[in-house]
């Protein structure tokens, strides 16, 4: 398995045992968004976007699963305050073909493996009681000194628990390239907006919708740096690429609790953008995946 240190000299590896370190798991627990439910689902495109990429899961309606999550460890409370995930993944015959993931939060904390893995490391100092509150302080000075860029997510604080995951929109904070049928490319970033519709409980009703957005980049917009937002949708309108409609409680759920939901799995007419956040997640996911299945081998 690679694992090839990012250009601030963190490998994957090594950066699994330090959240390992900060949030201990059991041994069959996903690194981080460990709680978590899969549901199953189907994704309905609009249409607007069949001129602007060759990728057959957006032009077409597409099976799929949806997997919300906790941001923290196997014991994380959904009445407490931070991330919530929400994950997709597109079918094919059962397999995977493609998924997106994205929180409920603005931006990316870091934009760099190491300063992300940082401030893992500090949230769960402060998340720690009075004494782990102290102990953090040399991290936090540490932190801000050598990732100044995070200054913006801890100054924002953990976001306030949602009333529910169904009602609670999901950005997919890292840039992506839509590429059309004459090879022209496209930065873009999506979100996961929701029709306002609880999950288990409003799926005794009906489907729970969530509209896939696209944003376009424009000239001077980062593509390379997650902490930084681009415009608002007041600012700068977003195309529907379709809607994810989660219909159940999936029946296969054990299953796909062993996946990776990795946005960086990608088919044709879909691609990485220069965010170097992209490349080093699916390595730590690969990482993450080895140790909770119990396989053995370098890490």
């Amino acid at each position: 398995m690679t694992n090839r240190a990012a250009a601030d000299g963190l490998t994957p590896g090594a950066a699994i045992d330090r959240i390992e370190a900060a949030i201990p798991p059991r041994p069959q627990d996903r690194r981080l968004h460990a709680r978590g439910a899969v549901y199953d689902a189907r994704f309905v495109p609009s249409g607007e976007i069949d001129n602007l990429t060759i990728a057959t899961h957006l032009r077409n309606e597409t099976p799929a699963v949806v997997r919300f999550s906790n941001g923290g460890g196997f014991d994380a409370d959904d009445r407490k305050q931070g991330v919530r995930g929400m994950a997709v993944k597109f079918l094919a015959d059962s397999q995977a073909i493609a998924d997106l993931a994205a929180a409920n939060t603005p931006t990316f904390p870091a934009r760099t493996p190491e300063g992300f893995v940082a401030v893992v490391e500090l949230l769960s100092k402060l998340d720690s009681g009075p004494v782990g509150r102290l102990q953090a302080v040399p991290k936090l000075v540490s932190v801000l000194f050598k990732h100044p860029e995070t200054r913006r997510a801890l100054l924002r604080g953990p976001a306030k628990p949602p009333a529910s995951f169904a009602t609670t929109g999901y950005n997919g904070l890292n840039t992506f390239v839509l590429v059309d049928a004459d090879g022209q490319r496209r930065a873009f970033r999506y979100r996961l907006v929701p029709k306002l519709a609880e999950l288990d409980q409003r799926l005794t009703q009906g489907p729970v919708v969530f509209d896939l957005k696209f944003q376009f980049a424009e000239p001077g917009d980062p593509t390379a740096d997650p902490t930084i937002a681009w415009p608002e949708p007041e600012q700068r309108k977003l195309l529907p690429a379709g809607q994810i409609i989660v219909t159940s409680r999936s029946s296969n759920e054990d299953h796909w609790q062993q996946q990776m939901f990795d946005p960086t799995r990608l088919p044709a007419g879909v691609e990485l953008s220069d965010d170097p956040i992209l490349a080093f997640r699916a390595q730590a996911y690969a990482v993450s995946a080895q140790r909770r299945q119990g396989q053995t081998g370098s890490s």
